[in-house]
C-alpha cells in the first residue's frame, strides 16, 4: 500500500490510550485505516500527490504529520479541531488564516519558522494546515544560561517583528483571566480538572492569588507565540535554527505571554532535562527579554508577569495532577516546583 508507512505509524500511536483519547476528541475516530485515507485523500486533492512516506506522526492539541509525498515534496500537515469554548488553546478558521499570513511574513524575514505551503483549508469539519517539513538541528538544555538567553532574546525579537500585524483580521483577544471560573477549559481531552478534588486545593489557592493580581493590572496587547518552550526549538551550536508550533501565535497580553515563556522555556520531554526552571532562571529569562525589548518593565508590570508565570505553573500542575492523581511522577514536576516556591510568586517579585 502507498500509505503503509503512515498506517503503521498511526497503528503504533494508537497502542497508547492517551493517543486514542486525543484522536477521538480531535477527529472523532481512532481507526488508523480511515485516518490514513483521510490524510491521503487530502494530499491527492490539494497537493496533487499521494503520501509516500510518513516521517513523523504525533498527537497533542492537534494531529501532526511529517510526510514525504510521492512527488518528492516534504510537508508538515497538521489537523486542528475548531473550538469556541474558553479553552487556553482557541482555534478558528479565521484565526488560523491570520496566523498563516503572519507566519508567511516571518518566513520572508528569515525568522526561523517553517514556510507556508498553502493557506489553511476547512476540510471535513476540521482545519488542515500545510507547512514545509523542517527537520533540522537538535534540542539543547535551556538551563544552560547561553541557551536561555538566546531563547529570551529571540522572543523579544519576535514581538517586535509581529507588531505591524497586530490588527490583522482574524486575531481575537481572549482574556480568560476575566472568566468566573478559576481556570480556562484544559487545552486537550486528557486533562479533567474535576477529578482532583481536595488534592488540588493548594494549587488552586496559588492560582487564585495570582489571578487576583493579574486582573488588577492593565494588559499590553502583542502578537506572540503562546508556547515558547524548549520542545519547539532546534539549535545548531547555540543558534536557533528552527521554531515549531506556529498555530500558537496569538493576540495576547505581553505580560501573560512572557509569564508563560518564563515558566516553561525549559520544558521538553524529548531530551533528559528538568522540565521546570528554577525561580532565578525564570527571573533571569524575563530580564534577558527586557534587555532586547528596549523598554524597562515597571514594578507593577513585573508583578503581573510573575503572577502570570505563577498562574501558568498552577494550570500546568493541575494538568499533571489530572493524569497523575497519585503523584507518582512528582519529582521534577511543576507540582514540585510550586510546592518548593519561596515567596508567593515564582519570580520572587
Amino acid at each position: 500500500m502507498v500509505e503503509s508507512s503512515l498506517y503503521e505509524k498511526l497503528a503504533k500511536l494508537f497502542e497508547n490510550e492517551m493517543n486514542l483519547i486525543l484522536s477521538k476528541s480531535i477527529l472523532g475516530t481512532t481507526d488508523a485505516v480511515s485516518l490514513t485515507k483521510f490524510v491521503d485523500d487530502f494530499c491527492k486533492t490539494y497537493l496533487k500527490s499521494e503520501v509516500g512516506e510518513c516521517l513523523y506522526a504525533g498527537l497533542s492539541v492537534g494531529v501532526s504529520f511529517g510526510l514525504k509525498l510521492k512527488n518528492g515534496q516534504e510537508i508538515f500537515l497538521k489537523i486542528n479541531k475548531p473550538n469556541n469554548d474558553d479553552s487556553i488553546a482557541q482555534c478558528s478558521f479565521e484565526g488560523m488564516n491570520a496566523i498563516s499570513r503572519v507566519q508567511e511574513k516571518l518566513s520572508e524575514y528569515k525568522f526561523p519558522c517553517p514556510k507556508i505551503i498553502m493557506p489553511p483549508i476547512e476540510y471535513r469539519d476540521v482545519i488542515v494546515t500545510v507547512n514545509s517539513y523542517e527537520d533540522i538541528g537538535t534540542q539543547k538544555d535551556a538551563h544552560n544560561p547561553s541557551i536561555r538567553k538566546v531563547i529570551a532574546e529571540k522572543y523579544a525579537e519576535l514581538i517586535k517583528l509581529t507588531n505591524p500585524y497586530i490588527n490583522t483580521d482574524g486575531f481575537k483577544y481572549f482574556n480568560f483571566y476575566k472568566n468566573e471560573k478559576l481556570f480556562p477549559a484544559p487545552h486537550n481531552a486528557l486533562f479533567d480538572f474535576n477529578k482532583a478534588g481536595t488534592a488540588a486545593t493548594w494549587i488552586d489557592n496559588i492560582a487564585s492569588r495570582s489571578k487576583e493580581i493579574i486582573n488588577s493590572i492593565p494588559e499590553n496587547l502583542v502578537l506572540g507565540h503562546c508556547d515558547w518552550s524548549l520542545k519547539h526549538f532546534r539549535f545548531i551550536n547555540d543558534e536557533i535554527v528552527m521554531i515549531y508550533d506556529w498555530d500558537s501565535l496569538s493576540l495576547q497580553d505581553e505580560y501573560h505571554l512572557l509569564g508563560i515563556a518564563a515558566s516553561t522555556f525549559t520544558t521538553t520531554w524529548d531530551i533528559p532535562v528538568k522540565i521546570t526552571p528554577s525561580q532565578n532562571e525564570a527571573y533571569e529569562f524575563v530580564r534577558e527579554y527586557e534587555n532586547v525589548r528596549g523598554k524597562k518593565f515597571t514594578k507593577e508590570e513585573l508583578m503581573k508577569i510573575s503572577a502570570c508565570s505563577t498562574y501558568i505553573m498552577a494550570y500546568t500542575a493541575r494538568c499533571e495532577l489530572a493524569v497523575d492523581p497519585n503523584n507518582n511522577n512528582f519529582e521534577g514536576s511543576f507540582r514540585q516546583a510550586l510546592s518548593k516556591m519561596v515567596g508567593d510568586n515564582y519570580l520572587g517579585i
